[in-house]
């Protein structure tokens, strides 16, 4: 991992969406993609709407209310639309820094599993390696699958005199 990959975030860091909490919501995971969004043209028609309703609503017999509501759904949008660039690059700086901070904790970790393993067989001090044990072990999981892993693969293979598979040929006409 290159330290050029790696630079300092320079957002605010704080994104506030305290003054339309209230509106917002939280989908059910997939339910995303039923709803409708935005078709292009739509800030053309709302301001259709803007110059139409106040002289010809009324005629057209449409409620107040229901032009409110499209005045309010626009508003939420906007107070929305306002915090979503800072709030997206703060969600992906916060898991950049994660992935960042658990590659950093894990490097540690195994430096100080190696550092034990070295001490205790250098000094004769086995009993290190009971006090450490849970950290050797954490330290090892993945290797120890993947040995795990090629065992079984190995009990499970075929042994014998078995012919290699051969590709069959197709005539040509």
């Amino acid at each position: 991992m290159s330290e050029n990959s790696i630079g300092k975030y320079t957002g605010n860091g704080v994104v506030d969406a305290s003054p339309f909490k209230q509106k917002l919501v939280d989908i059910k995971h997939g339910e995303l993609s039923r709803y409708k969004r935005s078709k292009p043209g739509c800030a053309g028609v709302l301001a259709d709407l803007a110059a139409a309703m106040p002289e010809h609503g009324n005629e057209a017999r449409i409620h107040p209310d229901c032009y409110a509501e499209i005045v309010e759904a626009t508003q939420v949008l906007q107070q929305i639309r306002a915090q979503r660039p800072e709030a997206d690059k703060l969600a992906e700086v916060l898991r950049e820094s994660e992935a960042f901070y658990e590659d950093k904790l894990e490097g540690l970790i195994s430096r100080l599993g190696k550092t034990v393993l070295d001490t205790a067989k250098d000094e004769n001090k086995p009993g290190l390696l009971a006090t450490f044990e849970s950290t050797l072990q954490y330290r090892t999981q993945y290797a120890d699958k993947g040995v795990a892993t090629r065992r079984k693969n190995q009990q499970t293979e075929p042994t014998g005199n078995a012919e290699p598979p051969t590709e069959a040929s197709s005539p040509r006409a």
